[in-house]
C-alpha cells in the first residue's frame, strides 16, 4: 500500500506542477507546501482552542488530523515526505530537527517511530478533548431540548 500511495502522489505532483521540469524544484515546492501545511494545521489547532473555540471547527480539525494519522499508520510514515525525498534524492524529513534536539540518530525507523508516536498522541489528545466537550456541552443541550418537548407529544409517542 505504501508504494502505491507514494507512486500515485508523485504522479499527482507531476501533474499539478506540470510547468516545472526539474524534479528537485518540484521536491522543494512540495516540501515547502508540506511544511507550511503542517504549521498552518498547528496554528489552527491553537486558534480553535484559544481564539475561536467553536465545536464545529474543532470537529473538522480532528477529522483532518485523524485522516493524516490513518495515512501515517497505513503507509508507515508520511506519503508526502516520501515523495519529497524521492524527488529531492535525499533522506531528510520533517522530524529530523526534533530527533537532533534529543540526540536521537535520524534513521528511517526512528523517523517513522517519532512521526507515528507524535501523530497518535496528537489525535488521542484532540479526541479526548472532543469527547469531553461533547459530553459536557452537547449532550446536556440535547437533553434540555428533549425535556422541553410539550407533554402532548409525549402522549402521542406512547
Amino acid at each position: 500500500m505504501e508504494k502505491t500511495a507514494v507512486d500515485w502522489t508523485e504522479w499527482l505532483v507531476h501533474r499539478v506542477f506540470f510547468w516545472e521540469e526539474d524534479d528537485a524544484k518540484k521536491g522543494r515546492i512540495v516540501r515547502t507546501l508540506h511544511h507550511a501545511g503542517t504549521y498552518i494545521l498547528g496554528t489552527m489547532i491553537v486558534v480553535s482552542h484559544v481564539i475561536y473555540p467553536a465545536f464545529w471547527l474543532q470537529t473538522i480539525i480532528l477529522g483532518f488530523c485523524t485522516l493524516v494519522w490513518i495515512q501515517h499508520i497505513l503507509t508507515h510514515g508520511c506519503v508526502i515526505s516520501k515523495v519529497e525525498q524521492r524527488l529531492l534524492k535525499d533522506e531528510s524529513s520533517f522530524v529530523d530537527p526534533y530527533l537532533e534536539i534529543f540526540g536521537v540518530e535520524a534513521n528511517e525507523k526512528s523517523k517513522q517511530g517519532i512521526l507515528i508516536m507524535g501523530s497518535t498522541l496528537a489525535v488521542a489528545i484532540l479526541t479526548l478533548e472532543w469527547v469531553s466537550r461533547l459530553s459536557h456541552k452537547v449532550i446536556p443541550l440535547l437533553k434540555s431540548h428533549l425535556l422541553a418537548v410539550p407533554p402532548v407529544l409525549h402522549t402521542l409517542a406512547a
